[in-house]
């Protein structure tokens, strides 16, 4: 199990105004030749899982990556396929989806937010 860091891969990391959070990457293991599965909650445009496999080919070369993700939302940019999906939530390209899991969050959960409330929510988020 690792955690993959994919901020300075994304492609609009120089579109946003605020300074990334660069997190820290720890994959305790080679991945050339191994077979990966890749994790994201929520899948959306697409843009993140490029990041990632952008992310990973610079540290190897898997024998295989698979894409697991728990939220399909349907809204690709760019052509990514997820292969294990849980659930797919048609959304509005405005809205969001949170997804909640008891190791970072105090419930498990899957939260859709209607548009006006996820701006409120960054925009609480940002005065913090």
């Amino acid at each position: 199990l690792g955690l993959l860091d994919v901020t300075m891969y994304r492609d609009d990391v120089r579109l946003r105004l605020e300074q990334p959070q660069i997190q820290a990457t720890r994959i305790p293991f080679g991945v050339t030749d191994r077979h990966l599965v890749l994790v994201d909650d929520v899948v959306f445009t697409g843009r993140t899982g490029r990041a990632a496999l952008d992310a990973l080919m610079d540290m190897g070369r898997p024998a295989s990556v698979q894409f697991l993700t728990i939220i399909d939302r349907q809204h690709r940019e760019l052509p990514i396929a997820t292969d294990i999906v849980g659930r797919k939530v048609p959304t509005l390209p405005d809205e969001e989806i949170r997804v909640c899991v008891d190791e970072e969050d105090e419930e498990d959960g899957v939260w859709l937010v209607q548009a006006a409330s996820a701006r409120s929510a960054a925009s609480d988020r940002a005065a913090r």
